[in-house]
């Protein structure tokens, strides 16, 4: 095995206002998994001020009965995003379907550069990532409806 990074201890609900992402690796904490071949799902929780590692899942495609794509895809039906290399387009349907929004990273990266881009992310998420974090419509509406927005809209109309 090869540094295998040790989860920590982690309580439902001890980081407010936070999701759960899994990273395809293959070796160590590196972003370098294929979602159809790699060896382990490193899970984290993550907030705007905190990652912390809580799970590694080992990969076993012995235990799928049929479906590789939907054994690996219940692996991290907890988690909200998929950092992966690389994934086919209907093993992405799979993962999409199961609530998952999964994210290529196409260079070889440590997890830790991609959760602290993340976090920054999670100060002001897009709409998609809003509703992964379980914000309220409104809450995610790009535009307020104030009524400088109002006079472009018309302006353009």
């Amino acid at each position: 095995m090869s540094n295998i990074p040790t989860p920590l201890p982690y309580t439902d609900g001890e980081m407010p206002d936070s999701i759960r992402v899994a990273c395809a690796s293959n070796s160590g904490d590196l972003l370098n998994g294929h979602f159809g071949s790699c060896e382990r799902f490193l899970v984290y929780q993550v907030s705007q001020t905190e990652y912390r590692l809580i799970d590694v899942r080992e990969v076993g495609d012995d235990e799928a009965e049929e479906d590789k794509n939907a054994y690996r895809a219940s692996l991290i039906l907890d988690c909200q995003v998929l950092f992966i290399a690389s994934v086919g387009g209907p093993a992405a349907a799979k993962i999409i379907k199961k609530g998952i929004h999964p994210i290529k990273q196409m260079t070889v990266v440590p997890t830790s550069e991609l959760l602290e881009k993340l976090q920054l992310a999670l100060a002001n998420p897009s709409p998609w990532l809003g509703k992964v974090m379980g914000k309220d419509a409104q809450a995610r509406a790009r535009f307020s409806g104030d009524d400088e927005d109002d006079e472009l809209l018309e302006a353009e109309g």
